[in-house]
């Protein structure tokens, strides 16, 4: 499937000295970026990446006082959608140092504590990678609850869950806690940041297409020796349940949530608690999936519902 997806920006007022860090989609085995094209009265735009995790990000600058600053960016995107079988996966199949980085705990997402003994109980008795990931992620689809109250994808703060007693929130926090308590049971995992930009085969709460600034939406990807990076969604699982879907069709959902992944979906990053490039003065981020801003070095709001900050999707030269 290939994707248009055209980011929009268009401030009105005076700025002075403002600088912009954009995440756009990422290369990966399923995902390839075809095109990058930009317009605008911005002095300075440059493709840049984070050197931990890889994320691509456009950074501009419009040097001095700037009267209403635009900016278009345009990206055809190629994605692919992905079916892993668990049981194709090798126990014994060492780890590659890419994949190693994603055990550690970040500011965010815990290894220790109450969540490594909660991954050691969920995970006793049970030998291979591919059965842990399974039971955990069966763990969280009967624990963690989507709470309607929480801002946009929810911060993933895992941590503060824990400390609440309550495994609640969006797709940035239950993806988030399923990362934790795989690091903790020894499986690498990452929170991977995107946006839907098509339809959902599977049912019309896991699509988005047009207009799609507020469709944004974090997947979990676990690292299985033989199979590589295997996606694992228990919040879309979660929200098709929310959406009053028939008990089947989310039986068949949950299943294919935890190996599969559909191609309506494109990814920015996969990147937490960290630095842009080149750095904010801000410091870090917990994750990157909207514009971070600074003018006169102080931080700017831009977000997903954010006046003159637009995302659209469409089919390839549709």
């Amino acid at each position: 499937m290939q994707l248009d997806l055209t980011f929009q920006l268009a401030l009105a007022g005076h700025f002075r000295d403002l600088a912009l860090w954009l995440p756009v989609p990422q290369d990966t085995p399923h995902q390839h970026r075809l095109a990058l094209e930009s317009a605008g009265n911005h002095a300075e735009l440059a493709l840049h990446h984070d050197p931990v995790h890889g994320a691509p990000m456009l950074f501009v600058r419009w040097p001095g006082v700037q009267d209403d600053p635009k900016l278009s960016v345009s990206t055809r995107v190629e994605t692919q959608a992905v079916n892993c079988d668990l049981a194709q996966a090798h126990a014994d199949a060492p780890l590659p140092e890419d994949a190693r980085r994603y055990l550690a705990a970040s500011t965010h997402v815990p290894v220790d504590g109450e969540v490594r003994t909660r991954a050691e109980a969920i995970t006793q008795g049970l030998d291979t990678p591919a059965d842990k990931l399974r039971a955990l992620y069966d763990w969280v689809l009967a624990h963690a609850q989507r709470r309607f109250d929480v801002a946009w994808c929810g911060l993933g703060d895992v941590p503060a869950m824990l400390a609440a007693g309550e495994f609640c929130g969006k797709c940035v926090d239950i993806n988030s806690l399923l990362v934790a308590l795989c690091r903790a049971a020894g499986l690498p995992a990452r929170t991977v940041l995107g946006v839907r930009a098509a339809p959902s085969r599977l049912a019309p709460a896991l699509g988005a297409s047009g207009d799609v600034t507020q469709a944004l939406h974090t997947r979990a990807e676990v690292y299985l020796g033989g199979l590589g990076w295997v996606p694992a969604d228990p919040a879309d699982a979660l929200k098709l349940a929310d959406a009053g879907a028939p008990d089947t069709l989310q039986r068949e959902v949950n299943a294919f949530l935890l190996g599969s992944a559909e191609a309506s979906w494109i990814a920015y990053n996969h990147a937490r608690d960290f630095q842009l490039d080149p750095p904010a003065t801000g410091g870090p981020l917990n994750f990157f999936t909207a514009p971070y801003a600074e003018t006169d070095g102080m931080p700017l709001d831009i977000e997903a519902g954010s006046q003159g900050y637009s995302i659209f999707s469409r089919p390839a030269g549709s």
